[in-house]
C-alpha cells in the first residue's frame, strides 16, 4: 500500500522553477507537521526547505491527491472486508484553534472558514462518522458554536466508500448516535435511506411522543463508544488536536491525512489464522 501512496504522489509537472524534491521525503516532513503541530518554519533541513514542503503540500491538497489517496485506501480496506456497513457512528468534538488560525482575507468570514466561539473557546467543530470498528470514513467541519444536529445529513452525506465497480456504497444498516442527534427530521431522513436510527430520546421528547413507543437497539448503542475512541486516537496528532490553519481546507487536509494513517495502521495488522 505504501506503493500506492509514493505513485499518487508522484511529482507535479512543471513548466518553470526548480524540480520538487523527492515525494516520500516531503510526505515525511508533512507527516511530522501533523504529528508535532510545529510551526512550517520549524521543519528539520533533513526534510527540505520549510517553504518547498509547504508549497507541495498545498499542490497536493488542491490537485486533490490527499483525496486521492484516502479513495486508494478506502478502497483497498472495503476490497479486504474490513469495514463495517452493519453499524456506523457519529458524533462532534470540539478543537481548539491556535491564534495563528486567525486572520484569514476578510472575503473569507470565520463562518466560511469553520470558526467559531463556544463555551470551550475559539475554534472548530469536527462531526465524524466512523464504522463499527472505529474506522473514521468520513467528516465535515463547522464553527465551534454549532449544534451537532445541525450538520448530521451532512457528515453522513461524505462518507462514500468507493467499490471495484466504480460506485460508491453510501449507507450503513443502523446508524448510532447519543441524545444530541434525536430530531424528527434526522429519523424522518435516515429512514428515507433505509437507514435505522440507533439513537435514544431526550426525555422531553419522550413525554411529548405520541404513538408505539421508539425502542432503543441497546446492543448497536453499546459499541457507539467506538467514535469517542477514535476521537482518541486522532486527538494524538497535534494538528488535528489543535487548529493551526487558517483555510479550512488546509485542516481538513490534515485531518484526512490523519485518516490515511489509521487506515495504513489497519491494513499492516497481521491477520494470519491461529491454528
Amino acid at each position: 500500500m505504501c506503493l500506492v501512496v509514493w505513485i499518487l504522489l508522484s511529482p507535479c509537472h512543471h513548466t518553470s522553477g526548480r524540480s520538487t524534491r523527492e515525494p516520500h521525503q516531503v510526505l515525511d516532513g508533512i507527516l511530522w507537521i501533523l504529528h508535532t503541530g510545529a510551526p512550517w518554519r520549524d521543519l528539520p533541513e533533513r526534510f527540505g526547505p520549510w517553504n518547498s514542503v509547504y508549497n507541495t503540500f498545498r499542490r497536493w491538497q488542491d490537485a486533490g491527491r490527499i483525496d486521492a489517496i484516502l479513495e486508494a485506501l478506502q478502497l483497498k480496506l472495503n476490497e479486504e472486508g474490513l469495514i463495517d456497513f452493519d453499524l456506523w457512528c457519529l458524533d462532534g468534538s470540539n478543537v481548539r484553534a491556535s491564534k495563528d488560525a486567525a486572520g484569514a482575507r476578510k472575503k473569507n468570514t470565520s463562518m466560511n472558514q469553520a470558526l467559531g466561539r463556544s463555551r470551550g473557546g475559539f475554534g472548530s467543530k469536527i462531526h465524524l462518522v466512523t464504522d463499527g470498528h472505529g474506522l473514521p470514513l468520513s467528516f465535515c467541519l463547522s464553527p465551534g458554536q454549532s449544534a451537532e444536529i445541525s450538520y448530521a445529513t451532512s457528515a453522513l452525506a461524505m462518507a462514500r466508500i468507493p467499490t471495484s465497480s466504480g460506485r460508491y456504497r453510501t449507507r450503513p444498516a443502523h446508524l448510532a448516535a447519543d441524545k444530541a442527534y434525536s430530531s424528527k427530521a434526522f429519523r424522518a431522513e435516515l429512514r428515507r435511506r433505509r437507514i435505522k436510527a440507533v439513537i435514544p430520546q431526550r426525555s422531553d421528547q419522550q413525554r411529548r411522543h405520541k404513538g408505539r413507543p421508539l425502542v432503543l437497539d441497546k446492543v448497536h448503542y453499546r459499541r457507539r463508544n467506538v467514535v469517542e475512541r477514535c476521537f482518541g486516537w486522532l486527538k494524538k496528532f497535534r494538528r488535528f488536536s489543535t487548529r493551526y490553519e487558517k483555510l479550512a481546507k488546509s485542516f481538513a487536509a490534515f485531518i484526512k491525512l490523519a485518516f490515511c494513517l489509521r487506515y495504513l495502521r489497519e491494513l499492516c495488522v497481521d491477520r494470519k489464522p491461529a491454528f
